[in-house]
Order: structure tokens, then C-alpha cells, then sequence
């Protein structure tokens, strides 16, 4: 189990990671109270991550004072994603090759990116396309990130957010500079 916490104590995320085979499957949550950018918010989310450490189904939930929705995520067989979302309509997202998922305001999705490209382990760098879902409306669009390590932080650039993290040697992060911290 994992627990960070925004410097401004105003979000926190907790996840509970548990082993599954050569799999692995996650259920958390984000929980954010009101800021002058936002309103108030908690997200639950269901990850299945695969032995390749890609995800490949990821449901969501968003609930806020005004409105509740839910979307699933899932990689079918020929790489490509299905989204269901709140109407129950189902539509093809992102495009070939789209491996990996980015949460705005989650520090454990950031994670499962820089462990699935071992930034944790080696210094390296990789431009690639990941499936960009924005907490608050769970809207979904394909974006690009960058992400690179050093001996000392893995540094990231998202649709977002520009980042420097402290990650553990199994590449969860520890730490975000002005932003978050596990606890």
C-alpha cells in the first residue's frame, strides 16, 4: 500500500497494489478538497497491469458535488484501447502503439510509466504517446510525454506538468519537488 500527500496537504492519493500472477492489480483513490483551480473531487480507480507492466484495463470513477461518472479503459489484443464512457458508448482511443496511461494528479500512473521503461534502474530518456485522462472530467485524449533519468531523478514532461521525482529502487515515487511525497 502506497499513501502520497500533496505539499499543500490538500490531495491525496492511496493505492493498494497486489500481485496477481505475472500481473498485477491496483485499486485507489484521489481526494482532493476544494482549490482555487479546482473543486473539490475523489477519484476511484481499478488498474490490471500486465506482465510487460503496461496497463491494460484501467476504470475510473469521478465523483464531485454536481456529478458522478465512470469510464473503463482496455487494450484489446491488437495494442488498440476501447474506452466505455458515461453514455455507455464504446469508441476506439488513442492510436497504434499506445502503451501507457497518465492521471492528471496521479502520482501512482507516473510510477507505472517509469517502472514499465526501467527509468528506475538506468539513466535514459523516451519521447512516446500515452492515453491523457484529466481527473475532473475524465476526458480522454492522446498526448506526448517525456520522461528521462539520472543517477539521482527520473524527470518527466507531461500534457500537464514538468517534474522532477526521487523514485525507490522498485520505481515508485517517493517524491515530487514542491508537489507531493509519500507518506
Amino acid at each position: 500500500m502506497y499513501t502520497w500527500i500533496s505539499e499543500t496537504g490538500r490531495l491525496i492519493e492511496q493505492v493498494r497494489i497486489v500481485p496477481k500472477g505475472e500481473s498485477t492489480r491496483a485499486r485507489g483513490r484521489i481526494v482532493s478538497a476544494a482549490h482555487s483551480d479546482h473543486r473539490a473531487f475523489s477519484v476511484e480507480y481499478e488498474a490490471e497491469i500486465g506482465s510487460d507492466r503496461a496497463p491494460r484495463r484501467v476504470q475510473l470513477t469521478v465523483s464531485t458535488e454536481e456529478y458522478e461518472r465512470t469510464i473503463d479503459l482496455v487494450r484489446v489484443d491488437d495494442g488498440s484501447w476501447l474506452l466505455d464512457d458515461p453514455t455507455d458508448t464504446r469508441s476506439r482511443v488513442g492510436g497504434e502503439g499506445v502503451l501507457d496511461v497518465d492521471i492528471t494528479f496521479s502520482v501512482y500512473f507516473a510510477s507505472v510509466i517509469i517502472r514499465r521503461l526501467d527509468l528506475h534502474s538506468q539513466p535514459g530518456s523516451v519521447e512516446q504517446r500515452v492515453l491523457s485522462v484529466d481527473s475532473m472530467t475524465l476526458e480522454v485524449t492522446e498526448d506526448s510525454v517525456t520522461f528521462s533519468s539520472d543517477d539521482e531523478k527520473v524527470h518527466g514532461i507531461t500534457a500537464t506538468a514538468a517534474t522532477s521525482a526521487t523514485v525507490d529502487p522498485d520505481g515508485f515515487i517517493l517524491d515530487v519537488a514542491g508537489l507531493s511525497r509519500r507518506v
